[in-house]
């Protein structure tokens, strides 16, 4: 079989047999495939800096069963994010929600490039991880199909005026007449938070200055969403 060209990032690492690794790649062109990393837990193994999680680089597999990945030249390895366990928390959260919701070996170049984003903004941007988390899973469930309206209703479509009510079984902003049995209604500013968050672009988010409070009520609604929607409660951020 002819060798694959892809540039990926490191989403999981285990061991696999006495010597090997399999190792999950987000990739650009192929999306999410699992690999075999052939003799890499041997002290000099020549791809071992290469299987750690958030390494960002360009791997050649030889497309098959097992995938097994013959090369890689490492663009980067956010390695300053391994020593700041929020950051770090932020990444594992942000890469299972990635494993847990999004189809094996179909390419999705936005939440890939959302991806890297992150990570460049957990590394070295001065963003708040929080802000980061949220940001990402806002464009994830957008992405995947589910985009949160904020203006209006999203069953009758009338303006939202006094109550704003997050659904977390749909994931949506209703009314209070369309509330469905499980949700929470939006304090003022909790509600001006999440939209802010959502109607900035990545690149613009470092621009956000937010009540820490209201960013974190944010992530904690969005990730009870998604345990009700994926059936997996996120981790659990500082």
């Amino acid at each position: 079989m002819d060798p694959i060209k892809v540039k990926a990032i490191v989403l999981k690492s285990s061991n696999y047999k006495e010597k090997d690794k399999q190792v999950t790649l987000f990739t650009l062109e192929k999306g999410i495939v699992n690999t075999i990393f052939k003799s890499v837990r041997k002290q000099n193994a020549r791809l071992k800096p290469a299987k750690e999680i958030m390494t960002f680089g360009e791997f050649i597999f030889v497309d098959g069963k097992n995938n097994i990945v013959t090369s890689v030249e490492i663009i980067d390895s956010f390695y300053d994010i391994t020593k700041d366990i929020k950051k770090y928390y932020a990444v594992c959260l942000i890469f299972d929600a990635i494993l847990h919701s999004m189809p094996y070996n179909e390419p999705n170049v936005t939440v890939f490039i959302d991806t890297l984003k992150s990570l460049e903004s957990l590394s070295y941007g001065n963003e708040n991880i929080n802000v980061v988390v949220a940001k990402f899973l806002i464009n994830l469930f957008e992405n995947l199909g589910f985009k949160i309206t904020f203006d209006v209703c999203s069953v009758c479509k009338k303006p939202l005026k006094v109550h704003k009510i997050f659904n977390y079984s749909y994931g949506d902003i209703t009314c209070y007449a369309c509330k469905s049995l499980n949700y929470k209604e939006l304090e003022n500013d909790i509600y001006s938070t999440f939209r802010l968050i959502s109607i900035t672009d990545f690149d613009n988010i470092s621009t956000l200055r937010l009540k820490e409070e209201c960013v974190k009520a944010v992530v904690d609604i969005l990730c009870k969403s998604f345990e009700n929607r994926f059936g997996v409660k996120p981790i659990k951020l500082f």
